[in-house]
């Protein structure tokens, strides 16, 4: 399903363009699809959101530019879409950056197979990414707030992002507005970035267990 996602996701790519790639596993299957049709799109230069995702592209030969003016098209993959093209990402950790390219970009694909389509995307926890500093200080406002949640791990150790963060993952699920709450969350002190993408979206591709890929455009 990611699979075919992806090799439809490459149908929108010319070559001479900048690209914003993305992080995660639906984005390392698109970059392997990528490097098969690299003949297709040898003057392309990237703006990735993580170190690793740019260490691939490197690897593979293509040009990693930093971002500085928009980039022309970003692709991605996310933890949970709804039908309104709403998304929780940040599963990898790489939230902040993501955000901060498809912010930057002219037009956002958002590649996945179909068990991310959710009727309530915060069904998932929702990624926050914090500053170490005090950040016990910051989790206990969140948890002030009434909001469920966990300092991410990786082994025994905090996990740390690209920027030297931690994750707070936040449970809204029993939220009657979570989408509000996660504004509340962006307003602590201390709080770099919240995983909620709304309204970033402009085609949504998804690979079904059919075979068949399915695409949903951003209304007006």
């Amino acid at each position: 399903m990611k699979k075919n996602a992806a090799k439809k996701a490459l149908e929108y790519l010319w070559d001479g363009m900048v690209l914003g790639v993305g992080t995660g596993s639906t984005v390392e299957i698109f970059l392997d699809e990528l490097n098969k049709n690299k003949d297709k799109f040898k003057n392309i230069s990237c703006v990735s959101s993580s170190i690793k995702t740019a260490s691939i592209l490197e690897k593979n030969g293509f040009k990693v530019i930093d971002l500085e003016n928009k980039v022309d098209l970003y692709v991605d993959g996310a933890d949970a879409v709804d039908e309104k093209l709403n998304l929780i990402k940040g599963g990898g950790g790489a939230l902040t950056r993501e955000k901060i390219v498809a912010f930057n970009s002219k037009k956002n694909i958002i590649m996945v197979d179909e068990t991310k389509i959710k009727k309530n995307i915060f069904e998932i926890k929702v990624p926050v990414e914090i500053l170490q500093f005090s950040w016990r200080a910051t989790q206990k406002r969140i948890l002030d707030l009434g909001y469920e949640s966990n300092l991410r791990e990786k082994g025994a150790k905090p996990f740390i992002t690209d920027n030297g963060n931690y994750i707070i993952d936040v449970n809204l699920i029993k939220s009657k507005d979570p989408i509000n709450d996660c504004l509340n969350l962006k307003n602590i002190p201390g709080v770099v970035e919240v995983g909620l993408f709304k309204n970033m979206t402009d085609i949504l591709i998804i690979g079904e267990k059919n075979g068949n890929v399915k695409i949903i455009n951003k209304t007006v």
